[in-house]
């Protein structure tokens, strides 16, 4: 990645990802891309309250936190017709119908495939 290209600047996208370390490096390739990060956050409430106090342009969302989902957002964004990235591992891509069609990118996964799939979804055309 050039250090001189980014082309989210200016967009604020929500990092919802329990695992410290996948979040930290996830956070480091969105911030590279220019845009700036509302988050990360590991749980649920705290991610819908800055949804409600913060314009984000969309998110970055593991489907399955500990004990919880992150369906309530996904709804939010699909209402809002807000782009979003879904990011988990194991089984966690068998999601309802009306999810199907959200990208996805399912864990592991390489960080350059994480920046493809970002600059797809959030990149201006």
């Amino acid at each position: 990645m050039k250090n001189t290209e980014r082309p989210l600047a200016g967009r604020n996208l929500l990092l919802v990802e329990d695992d410290s370390l996948v979040a930290m490096e996830l956070d480091r390739v969105i911030r590279a891309l220019g845009a700036d990060v509302v988050g990360p956050f590991s749980r649920l409430a705290p991610a819908l309250a800055a949804i409600e106090r913060e314009p984000v342009f969309g998110g970055v969302l593991d489907v399955r936190l500990d004990g919880e989902t992150t369906f309530p957002i996904i709804d939010i964004f699909l209402e809002r017709a807000d782009p979003i990235l879904l990011v988990s591992g194991g089984n966690a891509f068998d999601l309802p119908h009306q999810y199907h069609k959200v990208p996805r990118l399912q864990k592991p996964f390489e960080f350059v495939e994480f920046e493809h799939a970002v600059r797809s979804v959030f990149g201006r055309p």
